[in-house]
Parts: structure tokens; sequence; C-alpha cells
């Protein structure tokens, strides 16, 4: 494992390594990030289900209670407005934001209510918070906590009692194996915090926890999830539906769809040396596309997320980076597996 400094000596910065404990813990043990940032909305109304499918690119009204699924806000030529997580509950949807979009994201709903529409729309962000629980023991460690096992599917959701606080319990993508949110009232945050850690869970800073997303090869907002790129482009064919009805966007991405042909690709950069994000790239002088995400990875090294143009984005292309000496060879997602 890498425990050194890299020096990057063309943007005179010294790129620190992650915090050892905590990376080790999320890929052999179990780690918690805290995500109060991420935006949580209460969607409640006949109509909740119907409102949230014509907006977005999955099917929502297949959701049962206790489902779940992620679906992009698109605008109406097909880019990304955010990627959320929707879960089903009895009479509600929990809509989970990218962090800090919160209120961009409820605004955009609350425009998008029509005079017919029997919805209603709720702000969590300060009633509820969230915790991340990563790691190959995160299903064990929860498991002895709330005293019951675990079975639930991708996004899945169901109600559970940890430190004698009741909370929202959810399936994630992984890292580093079982991964899970816990949606917990915000006045018992801190029980439940101090639980996970006493049971050996360690905490992920933000830096550790963008090396782990970047291995992943999940994008963040702001950098892979913009307005600059369509959810194909992103890879999120988990996220959109190909059979549902219309939604915003539709028309832009099922045409992409049917024709099989993309401007650009998320793709994996192992680099020569690392850079700064974000960063064009180029091929013989010519534009290759853009560099989103780097960080200096303690297994892979020096690693970035980039959307490299299809004529580039062969696995074992390799390109260079603007203002930088360093090149990067494009490999298929994720680094991890």
């Amino acid at each position: 494992m890498f425990t050194g400094h890299w020096y990057n000596t063309e943007c005179l910065e010294m790129i620190m390594p992650v915090n050892e404990t905590s990376y080790t813990g999320a890929l052999e043990h179990v780690a918690i990030a805290d995500e109060r940032a991420a935006g949580r909305i209460f969607m409640r109304g006949r109509d909740r289900a119907a409102l949230l499918h014509r907006l977005s690119t999955n099917d929502i009204e297949r959701l049962n209670p206790g489902e779940g699924t992620l679906t992009a806000l698109t605008t109406p030529i097909g880019r990304i407005i955010d990627l959320l997580t929707v879960h089903a509950l009895d009479d509600t949807l929990l809509i989970v934001t990218s962090p800090d979009q919160g209120p961009p994201v409820f605004g955009h709903l609350r425009r998008n209510i029509f005079f017919n529409d029997q919805v209603t729309l709720e702000p969590a962000g300060r009633t509820y918070t969230q915790v991340a629980v990563y790691g190959p023991q995160a299903a064990r460690t929860l498991a002895e906590l709330i005293g019951a096992e675990i079975h639930l599917p991708l996004h899945g959701i169901t109600p559970a009692t940890l430190a004698g606080v009741s909370l929202l319990l959810a399936r994630r993508k992984p890292i580093g194996g079982d991964s899970f949110t816990l949606y917990v009232p915000s006045d018992g945050a801190d029980a439940v915090y101090a639980a996970l850690l006493t049971a050996g869970a360690a905490a992920l800073d933000a830096e550790t926890l963008d090396v782990l997303r970047v291995e992943q090869g999940y994008g963040a907002f702001g950098r892979e999830l913009s307005q600059e790129y369509i959810p194909l482009e992103t890879g999120l064919l988990d996220a959109v539906s190909f059979t549902k009805g219309c939604y915003v966007g539709q028309e832009i991405i099922a045409r992409m769809e049917s024709r099989g042909r993309l401007a650009k690709r998320l793709c994996g950069l192992r680099l020569s040396h690392p850079v700064v994000a974000p960063a064009k790239l180029q091929v013989d002088g010519r534009d290759a596309g853009d560099l989103t995400s780097a960080v200096v990875s303690p297994r892979f090294g020096p690693i970035a997320l980039a959307y490299v143009r299809t004529a580039y984005a062969e696995p074992g292309t390799v390109v260079g980076v603007d203002g930088f000496t360093a090149t990067g060879r494009v490999i298929e997602l994720p680094f991890a597996v």
C-alpha cells in the first residue's frame, strides 16, 4: 500500500495520502461517512410517483413499498440535473439528492407540479440526517446493532431501530462490499453515530471517500454529474428505463440509445503522474475529452475519471493531459473489482 507523499511540481501542490485507517476499514472491515449534506425530500399524495416518473429517467411507477431505484432528473435535451436515489415507503417517496442539491431539486419538483396534481413536498434535510456504512463487515455490524438479519435488494429500504433510535435502513451501491444508508431523525444522530464507532466502524474523511469513489467509478455532482453530460455517457444504465412512457429529455436519450452512438464515455485513466482536475485531454493535438476527477489511490497509484471522446475510448489508448507532462491510459471502469 502506498503511504508516502506525491509531489506534483507542475502545479506546486503536495497530494497527501488517504487516511489509511479509514481506507482499510472501508475495504476490509466497516467504515462510515457523514452524508448530512445530501438533500432529503418526502413526496406525498396520490400523484407522487406519476410526477417523478414524468420528470426523470427511470420507472418510478413500478416501485412497491420497500423498493428503490436510481433515477436522473434531466433537461429537455437530456442533460443531467441531478442523480437521485428514490425509496418507496407505504404512502411516501423519499427522494435523496446529491450533496447541497436539496433546495435546487425541491424547487425543480415544485415548479413542475401541475394544478391537478395531488402532490405535496416536505423538505427533510434538517429533520433527518444520513450516514453511509461501507465495507465487507457492514452487514454483520448493522445486523448486530439492530438485532436482525438484513435482507434487502439494492436500494431497498426498511424500518429499523439502532441505539434506541427508530430509523430507515437502505441498501446502496457498494464500496468495499455490502453498503448501506441510514436515514436518521436528527435528534438521534449522535447516538447512532456513537454506536457505530463503538462497534468498530472507522470514520471516513471526505478525501478518503473521494479516492474510494473514483476507484469504484462512481460519478460526483459537479464533476461527472452535470448538465454537460447525459446519463448514457455517464454509464448510468441502472438509472434509465428504455420501456417507460414519456419523460423530460427522453427523445434525446432514446435516440442516442437506439443509434448506439455516443460522443463520449466516462472512462478510467491510469496516470503516469498525479494531476489536478479538471483538465482537457488531447491526442496528437486533437481534443480527446475532459478529465473530471483525479486522485492518488493507495492500491492503484494516480488515477482519474474522464469523459473520453469515443474515438479514443478504446481501453489501452494513451491520452495526454493538458497543462501536465502526465499521460493517461484508458481503462474500463471500475478500477476496483
